[in-house]
């Protein structure tokens, strides 16, 4: 007896010393992880940004043997940078810190996002994508390809798999996406030309770093981690996914979902905080539009208040704090520049910022709405939405003045540099005390912020700028080299907020967001207005 209580005393101690040392293991895993993701993404920014200005010629021609060394500089860093994301991702959603953002979702829908975002690289490689067409029963109930999942997770499914399609297909082919629906599920399918995967590597291709033919990563680019973060994602929603070979040439990659995702599967939203006292009230009879725009500005952090027509506005101008106003100019009763002039005539709504949503053009505008501080075409971009509404909100004159507060000099000088060209004018701050002391000095119309910083962090300063009047509604982009839920993403946003990764975004994608979010000199902002929505 006395034999068997020390044997499970010492089975007890070695469990425990089991989990202890797996706790530790996963501890080093996190502190490595979290170690990769700042120190790592943050100097390979800075080298592919200063590679991308060389390249373009910044300091002058140079001759075609430089040329050729950037091209294999840039490949190689590109190819190093997808290489610590692919990891990064996969790693995320493994350990459960990427939760499921679920929503009501169209399997056709994210299909065809899928081709419109890979037909550039199909293009190069001279390969056709296809969306086969709907099937006599989905034409009759739509609803039947409808499933509840998180939308950008299953793209970047979509995206990998016809990535991987296109890779391997010969030129001059085709690649096509099938969509099926069960009772209880719901099936995609992309079928290629290409060479086919062999038998005894059907089930592994799904694993890291497997590859068809070990020169695969080389010649095809890839990182050999795509079909395992298919397989991560595809598995959170509760699905499953696999790969056979076609009867003829190539081979077909299967993805089924089921229809509905359980509760407990579903993780639930942060409420975004409230950004003060003042709210933007956008006004249009049509109720999808309304719903389009206050779903848009919600997102972004934006209380919205609506109104069906102008008469309407004009009692919930007088009536709310309303820092701005979205005015639809074709609506029955009281039409927009109706209810414009007597937002104007009136002391308590003549100050209100108004931007109106027009089908017209916004060439138009001198002659139509002097009293209007902006003009936004419809159909609209939702960048462009962005971008009127943040410099009405902060009103100046010449370039936008635009605050980086980067503790990581060798990045604040390439992000300064890749603004030489653009109208706008940058300073730099490297700690949190020099960032608050120069807004207080001259408040910027945007901040681009990282989150990692010598006397505090990100966290502290936006916080800080909460509280201040004239800065709680200031635009902001937040470039950090760490991965954020959505609890720490509700916890940064002011104004127009934009959360980009730094690796996965170069300086010079910082630089177009920027302009696309500050646009001060009229005659630029108009020459994008008038282009219309982005492709």
């Amino acid at each position: 007896m006395t034999d068997q209580l020390n044997q499970a005393r010492e089975q007890q101690h070695q469990h425990t010393l089991q989990l202890t040392h797996r706790s530790e293991l996963d501890t080093l895993k996190d502190e490595f992880i979290s170690t990769v993701s700042h120190e790592l993404r943050t100097p390979l920014t800075s080298i592919r940004g200063a590679l991308g200005l060389l390249s373009s010629g910044i300091i002058g021609d140079v001759d075609a043997k430089a040329l050729n060394l950037l091209r294999i500089a840039v490949t190689n860093t590109d190819r190093l940078i997808r290489l610590i994301n692919d990891i990064l991702d996969l790693e995320r959603m493994e350990s459960g810190r990427a939760p499921l953002q679920i929503r009501r979702c169209s399997l056709r829908d994210l299909a065809q996002q899928a081709i419109d975002t890979m037909t550039a690289m199909a293009d190069a490689n001279t390969v056709h994508l296809a969306l086969e067409p709907s099937t006599v029963a989905q034409v009759a109930y739509p609803e039947a390809l409808f499933f509840d999942g998180d939308a950008d997770r299953i793209l970047q499914v979509l995206t990998n798999l016809l990535s991987n399609a296109i890779k391997f297909s010969p030129a001059a082919s085709t690649v096509r996406i099938h969509t099926e629906a069960a009772s209880d599920s719901i099936l995609l399918k992309v079928v290629d030309e290409g060479r086919g995967i062999p038998a005894d590597k059907l089930d592994t291709i799904f694993d890291r770093f497997q590859q068809i033919e070990p020169s695969d990563a080389r010649q095809k680019g890839g990182t050999g981690l795509g079909l395992a973060i298919c397989r991560s994602i595809v598995q959170q929603h509760s699905g499953s996914i696999w790969a056979q070979r076609n009867l003829g040439p190539g081979t077909t990659l299967y993805m089924m979902l089921p229809r509905t995702t359980r509760a407990t599967d579903v993780a639930v939203p942060s409420q975004l905080p409230p950004r003060g006292e003042g709210a933007i009230l956008v006004c249009d009879d049509d109720a999808g539009i309304r719903t389009v725009v206050a779903e848009h500005l919600t997102r972004q952090g934006y209380t919205v208040v609506e109104a069906s027509s102008g008469e309407q506005a004009l009692v919930l101008a007088a009536e709310h704090h309303v820092e701005a106003i979205l005015l639809d100019l074709y609506m029955p009763g009281l039409s927009g520049w109706e209810t414009l002039q007597r937002l104007r005539n009136n002391p308590i709504t003549a100050n209100i910022p108004v931007v109106v949503l027009s089908v017209l053009s916004s060439t138009l505008r001198p002659q139509l709405t002097g009293d209007a501080q902006g003009w936004v075409q419809k159909p609209f971009n939702e960048n462009l939405l962005f971008a009127e509404l943040g410099r009405v909100l902060h009103q100046g004159e010449g370039p936008a003045y635009v605050l980086l507060v980067e503790d990581d000099e060798d990045l604040a000088s390439v992000l300064t540099a890749s603004f030489h060209d653009a109208a706008v004018h940058v300073d730099h701050a490297a700690t949190r005390q020099q960032a608050i002391r120069q807004c207080i000095t001259r408040p910027p119309d945007l901040l681009i912020l990282d989150l990692t910083l010598p006397d505090g962090d990100g966290f502290s300063l936006v916080e800080w700028l909460r509280q201040q009047p004239t800065l709680r509604t200031m635009p902001l982009v937040v470039y950090s080299g760490r991965e954020m839920s959505e609890t720490e993403m509700a916890k940064l946003r002011l104004g127009p907020t934009e959360f980009l990764t730094k690796a996965k975004v170069q300086p010079q994608e910082v630089e177009e967001l920027v302009l696309s979010m500050v646009h001060r000199l009229r005659t630029k902002f108009s020459d994008l207005a008038a282009a219309g929505p982005a492709a």
